[in-house]
């Protein structure tokens, strides 16, 4: 269940979660914006709307007196295209701040004359009135992708509409008409194919990390299926390999959340990545939010590393494979070690755990429509670098247990020792069997479900496993 839930998370939100934002269309039969009145005529107020067909007979008589700069397609799921406008030296700095601006598309194999009214895609042009002598606008085109997958080429045209009679103080309705336009050509990538290519780019490197997997955790894979928690075979070997606790892991068989941050981010970023560049065409920028979070797990995972607090004694770890009260087996990673350290529920890798989830969520919703500008509060990346601080931190204190552990080892290895020495002596007995009775908590603290118990109950000062496989 679990494995379904994250390459959910991963392959199917990319996709999703952009179109779920989709703003209603705006009328496609028009545009606000009334003929041009000839100018041998008195003007007139017009009847504030051109329909698509009188739209194409003005496109088929009269030439573009306008240019766009800058025409690029963005990443939002619906298509959209960005550019910039200039004020032509015939619209007065007034009249241009008090402009409409109408955008229309059509296919780019039409040649002027041949225009028809079904061949134009009205959009939204937002802001719909030019702010200053260089406009920046957003014209969206929520019909221009019409269910097939490979890019199209279309042509833009954006009217510039004034009224000739401006008045600032007046509220007229319906007196723009249009004054000058602007055609521009450009590509229309799909949104299905971009959302495939972010699909593929997650699986393809999901996979090569599970197939590397495969092959260094083969030992561990083997003991999961003799003992049965996965079914035999070269097919249930390689789901278990595609288990994010899996790819995670430590050298212990532990699922480090460092690691899993770093693997979670990585392969975020990379879908998403990988559909900006294939919905916008290029090679996409990375804000600094997106920078920081890489940042801070990366560090994180590698401080981490280097930060590591006491561990059981090497000499006490063998002897307990030796004796066969620890399983020398390898150990098999679980969701539990994400959020759980020393056989306890550790808050501060609850923490980090939930916000770096929170923040790939909107990584995935937020930056597939703008990846270089997508930001969280500051407020959440502090505190996911607090997280990351304190868990290292953690990490690089020495664990309670484990320095218990290691004196009640070498207790015991005493008690054994006097025990062995003179066999008769009631009070080394006694001795040996309050140091191995005492033992048995910390043991399950440290090693969990591969401490064996039994064995320690059985266990009598000398003995040794005949044959310990080698970790």
């Amino acid at each position: 269940m679990g494995r379904l839930l994250f390459l959910l998370v991963l392959f199917v939100l990319p996709g999703l979660a952009p179109a779920l934002a989709q703003p209603a269309t705006a009328p496609q039969g028009r545009i606000l914006c009334s003929p041009r009145v000839p100018p041998d005529e008195e003007w007139r107020v017009g009847s504030g709307f051109m329909v698509m067909r009188s739209v194409a007979e003005h496109l088929n008589g009269s030439a573009p007196a306008l240019r766009l700069e800058n025409v690029q397609q963005t990443a939002k799921a619906i298509p959209t295209l960005e550019f910039i406008i200039s004020r032509p030296d015939g619209i007065t700095a007034n009249e241009w701040r008090a402009a409409w601006l109408e955008a229309v598309a059509y296919p780019a194999d039409r040649t002027p004359g041949s225009i028809t009214e079904q061949d134009l895609v009205r959009g939204t042009v937002l802001p719909p009135s030019p702010e200053d002598d260089r406009t920046a606008v957003t014209a969206l085109f929520p019909a221009l992708e019409r269910g097939g997958w490979l890019p199209t080429r279309w042509q833009v045209v954006v009217f510039v509409c004034v009224d000739p009679n401006y008045d600032p103080g007046s509220r007229r309705a319906n007196g723009k008409e249009i004054r000058a336009y602007a055609r521009e050509p450009f590509f229309i990538s799909t949104f299905k194919l971009s959302t495939l290519t972010g699909v593929l780019t997650v699986a393809a490197i999901y996979l090569a990390l599970a197939l590397a997997t495969l092959q260094l955790q083969s030992r561990q894979i083997a003991h999961a299926q003799s003992t049965g928690v996965i079914r035999r075979g070269r097919s249930a070997a390689f789901w278990y390999a595609m288990r994010p606790t899996v790819i995670a892991q430590d050298s212990f068989g532990v699922c480090s959340l460092s690691r899993f941050q770093v693997l979670l981010f990585t392969v975020v970023v990379s879908g998403v990545y990988a559909y900006v560049m294939a919905r916008t065409g290029k090679l996409p920028e990375v804000s600094n939010t997106v920078l920081t979070l890489l940042g801070i797990t990366l560090a994180g995972s590698t401080l981490a590393r280097v930060a590591e607090g006491t561990s059981i004694d090497t000499q006490n770890r063998l002897w307990l494979l030796g004796t066969g009260i620890v399983d020398p087996s390898p150990r098999l990673p679980r969701w539990l070690d994400l959020v759980s350290a020393e056989g306890e529920i550790d808050v501060t890798r609850v923490q980090a755990l939930v916000f770096s989830l929170f923040a790939a969520g909107a990584l995935v919703v937020n930056g597939t429509g703008d990846l270089a500008n997508f930001s969280i509060p500051e407020q959440v990346n502090y505190l996911i670098g607090i997280s990351q601080a304190v868990y290292v931190a953690g990490r690089a204190l020495p664990h309670e247990s484990a320095r218990r552990l290691n004196e009640e080892v070498r207790a015991l290895q005493d008690a054994e020792a006097k025990a062995l020495h003179d066999p008769a002596d009631a009070d080394a007995r006694q001795q040996f069997e309050t140091a191995r009775k005492g033992i048995g908590p910390t043991l399950t603290d440290v090693f969990g479900e591969r401490f064996r118990a039994a064995r320690l109950r059985q266990f009598k000062p000398g003995e040794r496993v005949a044959e310990v496989p080698a970790e």
